[in-house]
């Protein structure tokens, strides 16, 4: 399936209700860019690998490992997908 152009806020709303979905100290909290993914709420290293997953799926692009270890906030995961997509658009 291709990927449809989105608009940087609407690929916010989708990584947000991700995140959300997907981990349940999330859906107490507001989630805005500067939220920490990785320390903010001590998400393990698994749970880290499955969101990863999980927001590659959804976006229908690959980022490589050594991105996702540099990634600290909801923001960095933005602009990544947001650099993703440019490529496969």
């Amino acid at each position: 399936m291709a990927n449809i152009i989105q608009s940087r806020e609407e690929i916010k709303d989708k990584l947000i209700f991700i995140l959300k979905e997907n981990i349940l100290e999330f859906q107490e909290i507001e989630i805005d860019e500067d939220t920490k993914i990785n320390t903010q709420k001590s998400l393990d290293s698994i749970t880290f690998i499955y969101i990863m997953c999980k927001i590659e799926e959804a976006f229908e692009i690959k980022i490589s490992e050594k991105n996702w270890i540099k990634m600290e906030t909801v923001g960095d995961i933005l602009k990544e997908i947001l650099k993703s997509l440019k490529c496969t658009q």
